[in-house]
């Protein structure tokens, strides 16, 4: 069985039209549908091999645990198969659910959304760290292990049915100008995970070297840490408890360890591996992190929600409150160098304060929040107050941007925390010798990586800037003839831009041809080379789109193109 559960401020469903036919009618109140107020919400489907009476234990054990951690009295259960491929006979799965709700009336206020119906449905999830959870919930048992006996060629063609429907998308959707551009694809036998190909690793690549110069001017040291770790530093950190249903758990040598889902443990122990005095703060340490999650297929989405994804953080440690809002200042500066490079302009920004579930002192919070807020009344900074969605250990800034199709994104965030030294016993030595905590800031510039890029693509529709695009120039020949002098300008194109990223197009196909192919690959700069520009010495370009064509000696696309290259412009 699968579920996910959603703690929700409402829920609003009503049946439409029977999805099963042998499902029994619903009466007229039923069909109204109902409006529940804050509640857990929790998506189930009951899969093959569920037993009953082994799966209503597991489920509602499971449910009492979430329910008992977000501190809500009222359940919704909700049959949703979108969940799972594999899912049980309908009798068996209705059977779970009305006994799982039985069970549950002994503790909670509960409604059941009916089975085997399609159902329009609204809800407003909270934000904090527990408001979504996904879980998998296994038959207990014993399993026979038997020699499996399978077909490599039949399972190839499985493997190889993975394609992309594009049919419910936008145009402007990035995993359509993904594929058009040949950047990445996706593959049921990895899912939430992305396979990069050479056009898409140039863009990956090419942010994460902007991001390592950037980090380096800014005084950042780079450090990179273990995918998987003993469970003993995520119990330490709080992260074992509070999200142990979204972790990759694997065993060795009698020990658990956890595939990590955030790279701040590592960064605690990175601290801890030489003493510090006051003199090494602030320090900065920056990581570009690959992190798992556990996450149900049905809430996947292309680079958007992923399984695995690399998160660029850092984590900076001061000695003082002075410090701390100057590193603050700091970070801000940084945030908005990198999306007036990417011409995204902030919307809005947050504060967000104390979460119901949290970890430290209420004296702890009031000298956080008051410490963000005083930051941004002094950077004069414009911002919201977003009440109860600050994370577990501390308050943060959260910043929301605004693309081209007028939609805001939350990107960067700054967080606050005075709690996790504590918990690792960080500690440095100050002037007089005495021992004390340093005071801890994480925060991201891109956030997710892969989720920065689908941004991107979709704001730019795919219209890189020449700097970050994967192909910057394609050379075309107009005729066979002009195959031999565009040869020569690609030669020389090379010889002038040692890095440029550049290939050419000898078809024998009609230039207009040509032309279209290369615009739906997006690429910045086509030249076409025919009669005329070989007789004038001069090269036709084409210039990101524009249907216009730009007649102009080589020297000076060269410098031009130099220069947009170099500077990043």
């Amino acid at each position: 069985m699968k579920i996910l559960s959603l703690h929700v401020d409402y829920i609003n469903f009503k049946p439409l039209k029977k999805a099963l036919k042998k499902i029994a009618e619903l009466s007229e109140k039923e069909r109204e549908g109902q409006k529940v107020g804050e509640s857990l919400v929790v998506l189930a489907a009951v899969e093959k091999g569920d037993s009953v009476k082994d799966s209503v234990k597991k489920l509602v054990e499971n449910i009492e645990d979430i329910a008992k951690q977000v501190k809500v009295k009222s359940i919704v259960l909700y049959p949703y198969a979108h969940l799972s491929s594999n899912l049980a006979a309908p009798e068996i799965a209705e059977e779970i659910l009305k006994e799982s709700e039985i069970e549950l009336k002994k503790k909670f206020k509960v409604v059941r959304a009916p089975f085997g119906y399609y159902k329009e449905f609204e809800l407003k999830v909270k934000g904090h760290p527990l408001s979504e959870l996904s879980r998998e919930i296994k038959a207990e048992g014993k399993q026979v292990q038997e020699e499996e006996i399978y077909n490599p060629s039949q399972l190839l063609r499985e493997i190889s049915k993975s394609r992309l429907d594009t049919s419910k998308l936008k145009e402007n959707d990035h995993r359509i100008i993904g594929q058009e551009m040949d950047l990445f694809s996706f593959n049921e036998v990895a899912p939430g995970m992305v396979l990069w190909h050479n056009n898409g690793l140039i863009i990956k690549n090419g942010l994460t070297d902007f991001w390592r110069e950037e980090h380096r001017k800014a005084g950042y040291q780079e450090i990179s840490t273990p995918q998987m770790m003993d469970s003993k530093l995520w119990k330490v950190s709080g992260h074992w408890d509070k999200y142990k249903g979204n972790n990759f758990i694997s065993g060795y040598e009698k020990r658990l360890f956890a595939l990590k889902p955030m790279n701040c443990p590592g960064g605690m122990l990175v601290y801890k591996a030489r003493p510090k005095s006051y003199r090494d703060l602030p320090l900065r340490v920056a990581e570009m992190g690959v992190v798992h999650r556990v996450e149900l297929s049905g809430v996947l989405s292309g680079l958007f929600r992923l399984i695995q994804f690399t998160q660029d953080d850092a984590h900076l440690f001061c000695a003082d409150e002075k410090q701390t809002k100057e590193e603050i200042k700091k970070i801000v500066e940084l945030i908005n160098f990198f999306y007036n490079k990417f011409n995204l302009k902030f919307d809005h920004v947050e504060l967000s304060t104390r979460p119901e579930k949290r970890i430290g002192t209420d004296e702890m919070w009031n000298k956080a929040e008051k410490l963000l807020e005083d930051v941004l009344k002094n950077l004069k900074i414009k911002y919201k107050v977003n009440k109860g969605e600050g994370a577990f250990y501390g308050p943060k800034i959260d910043f929301h941007v605004k693309d081209s199709l007028e939609r805001t994104w939350q990107v960067s965030t700054i967080q606050l925390d005075f709690s996790m030294p504590d918990r690792f016993e960080l500690e440095y030595t100050d002037k007089d010798n005495s021992k004390k905590r340093p005071i801890m800031l994480h925060r991201v510039i891109y956030g997710s990586l892969e989720r920065f890029i689908a941004i991107l693509l979709e704001h730019t529709n795919g219209r890189l800037p020449a700097w970050l695009a994967p192909i910057q120039v394609r050379v075309l020949s107009f005729t066979d003839r002009n195959e031999p002098h565009a040869r020569k300008v690609i030669k020389k194109l090379g010889e002038a831009i040692p890095k440029i990223r550049m290939d050419a197009d000898f078809r024998a196909i009609p230039i207009p041809t040509k032309v279209r192919d290369a615009e739906l690959m997006k690429i910045p700069y086509i030249i076409v080379i025919g009669d005329k520009e070989e007789k004038q010495k001069t090269i036709a370009v084409r210039v990101k789109g524009d249907k216009k064509i730009k007649t102009m000696k080589t020297e000076k696309f060269v410098k031009s193109l130099n220069r947009e290259i170099y500077e990043k412009t």
